[in-house]
């Protein structure tokens, strides 16, 4: 039996389907490769990343909110003990409860905590080659988090650090461990930059639809 061929009038709209489905697939490779290099405690973040063809807007707060009112002003997405995401600390002071004997006050802290990272692929939604695609993260800390000028959290003191001061430290305080790749505090530079990165994800996305990349 013959095969059947499909007209070479069809050509331009075959060749445009499968660049918007490359994009579309290339977009969520980026997301995965966003997990995998940066911040990850909760997830929350991480889990923060979406496609839109509209600019993405940092505005969704923690998960945790039920823990809101028990945290530290310093509400960390990669610091051990002291991890809520919340943008909008409850206050400078850890809450004050009673000691085991019913009358001695001691400071207490609750935290989430931590979980593995496993970062994970969206679904694909192909878009038209008419529309702008961005990547960005809803996370209301989302600056803090990849280390943007200017963009700071408090610390423990309610004093504002950026998330390289977070690592450093300030002001006699000792700096911490990161979860970003390498604990590197401009690690969305590296990946931006890195053709082994952000080009390799973009690559990937061409090749899973026949697309040859070199």
């Amino acid at each position: 039996m013959a095969r059947k061929v499909r007209p070479i009038t069809q050509l331009p709209d075959d060749i445009k389907e499968k660049v918007e489905t490359a994009l579309a697939e290339s977009a969520s490779h980026m997301i995965f490769g966003l997990q995998s290099a940066g911040p990850w405690w909760t997830g929350h973040f991480a889990q923060s990343w979406v496609v839109s063809t509209s600019p993405v807007q940092p505005t969704d707060s923690s998960r945790f909110k039920e823990d809101r009112d028990k945290q530290l002003p310093s509400q960390f997405n990669d610091r051990p003990n002291n991890n809520a995401v919340d943008c909008n600390p409850p206050g400078s002071k850890a809450q004050r409860v009673s000691g085991g004997d019913g009358g001695t006050p001691m400071d207490q802290t609750f935290y989430p905590v931590q979980t593995n990272r496993v970062p994970g692929r969206p679904e694909v939604i192909r878009t038209s080659l008419s529309n702008i695609i961005y990547i960005g993260n809803k996370a209301s800390y989302a600056g803090f988090a990849i280390n943007r000028p200017g963009a700071t959290m408090p610390d423990t003191a309610g004093n504002p650090v950026t998330y390289e001061q977070h690592k450093k430290g300030t002001k006699g305080r000792k700096g911490h461990t990161l979860t970003s790749r390498d604990q590197n505090p401009n690690w969305i530079k590296v990946y931006l930059a890195h053709d082994g990165f952000v080009n390799n994800d973009i690559n990937m996305g061409f090749q899973s639809v026949g697309f040859k990349t070199k």
